[in-house]
């Protein structure tokens, strides 16, 4: 009786409903019928509880028994994704906590760009943000089409601020890609996520084990090794 593909489906609340309106048999009597008291039969209706398969099995005998059948299961409904070309999408560089060498600024540009293209094709409006130290590889950074923001001290402030405003707009029509490895930005991911802003995570394997583990490996984007 179990489905081929378990996760793929789930236990259908109304089924029982079903059978017992098909029968028209009241909750007492099949709970009778059962051996259970009605108002487990009742949770098991409203879908507060699930019955185990020792009552599938007397629920599948009582219809078989009055020429009816019932299917305990439905396929479960798969949540569609957003369209991309629907999405604001803001790739925001913490690039002096990386530790990306200028040698290698077109790599991790051309990195980037090919994995967010992936996840969002042809999004609606697009934004590259590097925040970096004064010695940094702020003109290739530039040539590559990255909009940046150089300064001494700590960019985390700016980061954070940078992302709330433009994630602010329109939460639910937004991406945000964060590339870091500082475990600070982890309420920021928290907070962006459950205002529904669509939230991925860049970082290296050395990164804030307090950052990675606030992120699943569906919205972890891989770092590329020698980078």
């Amino acid at each position: 009786m179990a489905p081929v593909k378990p996760r793929s489906y789930e236990f259908d609340v109304s089924s029982i409903v079903m059978l017992r309106t098909r029968l028209k048999m009241k909750q007492t009597k099949m709970a009778e019928l059962l051996d259970v008291p009605a108002n487990t039969l009742s949770r098991w209706e409203n879908g507060s509880t699930k019955p185990d398969a020792e009552s599938l099995a007397g629920i599948h005998s009582i219809a078989l028994e009055n020429g009816a059948t019932v299917n305990f299961f439905k396929k479960k409904a798969v949540p569609q994704p957003k369209s991309a070309k629907s999405l604001r999408v803001a790739v925001l560089a913490d690039f002096q906590n990386v530790g990306v060498s200028a040698n290698n600024v077109a790599k991790f540009d051309k990195h980037v760009r090919d994995s967010v293209e992936r996840l969002f094709p042809n999004p609606k409006q697009s934004l590259y943000r590097a925040f970096i130290s004064p010695k940094q590889a702020g003109p290739a950074l530039k040539q590559s089409g990255w909009k940046v923001k150089e300064g001494a001290g700590n960019w985390d402030k700016d980061i954070i601020q940078q992302a709330k405003a433009y994630c602010g707009e329109n939460p639910k029509g937004t991406a945000l890609v964060l590339i870091t490895k500082d475990g600070d930005f982890a309420q920021l991911i928290k907070d962006l996520r459950g205002k529904g802003v669509e939230t991925y995570l860049m970082a290296p394997a050395n990164s804030s084990r307090k950052l990675l583990d606030v992120v699943d490996k569906k919205h972890r984007i891989p770092w590329l090794a020698k980078m």
